[in-house]
């Protein structure tokens, strides 16, 4: 059976990844084998492959952070349960969802609706419950409450503000071009505003006398969280789960110490290792619920067979993209 191979850490991941055979697919006393449907390129696959990502790879190792299947086979008591079912496969960075057949160890799947699109809940393990652990589990939200988000027209932005619309939160969304402003208007969120000159006093203007009572950071760009914690209620919390500058987010000293503004940190591993298996069900089921009901979804661009790596990793590297790129075994 197929799966995709990364050999070396570094350099060209074209020349780095290889198509192999998995040699065994028996599942342990603990495991399940699930036959892949749909997996994406994560950019968090991207990270792990060139060894800057918080796992490093051990090679030979193979790739594809999440993904969604059926369950053929169970090894053991443990998984007998799931065979036949749809699953999810939560981001470990040890099983690879690049693949046609995969073993996981049953308690890294989480059993979803097979009511809905398989590229759409592929998708779900990493971005939607980073949104969704984003607006539940840092500020306590309520209907009519603002919150800021940059990067907002990326995976998570797309999801965090269809969460949020769904539950009355609004939004106030930062990006760095019109075209992205126009995507994001289309998304729904409330307001938005483009980087440049004078950004906090138009992220102002544009809440027109409201705070933000949370500013979510995918950048790290310095003068956009600034900008945001302008607008930030005193005691607010700043929460960065990404990067996309490479640079450490920073929240302005007089922030910081004069206005009680927090800066906080999310990551997907930590979040699936903290919380209880109950309360991962029970997210997951409700995000995939919503993939169901058309209410959460994310652009694809283009899919791609396991035989044409090299055009999908290229293609999922490009800047620019308008959504995103995924496996179909």
């Amino acid at each position: 059976m197929s799966q995709l191979i990364l050999t070396t850490v570094g350099g060209d991941l074209g020349d780095a990844v290889s198509l192999g055979e998995n040699p065994d697919l028996s599942p342990g006393p603990d495991d399940v084998l699930v036959e892949v449907e749909a997996a994406p390129v994560n950019n968090a696959d991207l990270l792990f492959a060139a060894g800057y990502f918080a796992v490093y790879p051990q090679l030979p190792q193979s790739l594809g952070a999440e993904g969604v299947g059926r369950v053929v086979r169970a090894g053991g008591a443990a998984g007998q349960e799931l065979v036949g079912e749809r699953v999810l496969v939560l981001p470990t960075f040890v099983q690879g969802t690049w693949a046609d057949k995969v073993v996981v160890p049953a308690k890294n799947v989480v059993r979803v609706t097979a009511r809905a699109d398989a590229e759409q809940l592929a998708m779900l393990p990493v971005n939607p419950a980073t949104a969704y652990a984003l607006l539940n589990e840092y500020v306590e939200l309520g209907r009519g409450d603002w919150i800021g988000v940059n990067m907002a027209n990326s995976a998570v932005g797309q999801y965090l503000i269809a969460l949020a619309k769904r539950s009355g939160i609004r939004t106030l969304a930062v990006v760095r071009r019109e075209a992205a402003a126009e995507q994001v208007m289309a998304f729904g969120a409330d307001q938005v505003v483009v980087d440049g000159d004078g950004l906090g006093d138009r992220i102002a203007k544009a809440l027109d006398g409201a705070q933000l009572r949370l500013a979510l950071d995918g950048t790290g760009d310095a003068g956009q969280i600034a900008a945001l914690v302008q607008s930030l209620e005193a005691g607010g919390t700043v929460v960065a789960y990404s990067a996309a500058t490479g640079q450490a987010p920073v929240v302005p000293l007089p922030d910081l110490l004069f206005r009680g503004i927090q800066l906080r940190g999310y990551f997907i591993l930590n979040w699936i290792r903290d919380t209880p298996r109950e309360r991962l069900e029970q997210v997951y089921g409700e995000l995939a619920e919503l993939v169901a009901q058309g209410t959460l979804r994310a652009s694809v661009e283009a899919t791609y067979p396991l035989t044409e790596y090299r055009a999908a990793l290229a293609h999922a590297a490009r800047s620019g993209r308008s959504g995103k790129i995924l496996f179909i075994p």
